[in-house]
């Protein structure tokens, strides 16, 4: 995802019954993906729907790139969101 549209399209795909998909965003860390994609739909959203990304966001795998080549660095589940603060769980 690289911009605003994508980014609330894919979520709007995710929660409407589709079986599941897969995409990349350039982020940091695996919880900096999730700040990431809430800016991309601020983008084009008068608000973040934070809810509507935790309930279509259920894993992240953050692959970090090295002197070795690529490796993965964590893997997050979103188990919801609670007080504006996303549930992560280490996987």
């Amino acid at each position: 995802m690289r911009e605003g549209s994508a980014a609330l399209e894919t979520l709007k795909a995710w929660n409407t019954g589709h079986p599941g998909g897969l995409s990349t965003i350039h982020a940091n860390s695996a919880p900096e993906a999730l700040s990431r994609l809430e800016d991309l739909v601020a983008e084009v959203a008068p608000a973040v729907p934070r809810r509507t990304i935790a309930d279509a966001v259920n894993v992240i795998v953050h692959i970090q790139r090295t002197r070795e080549g690529r490796r993965v660095e964590a893997i997050l589940s979103v188990e919801g969101v609670s007080d504006g603060t996303y549930d992560l769980q280490t996987v």
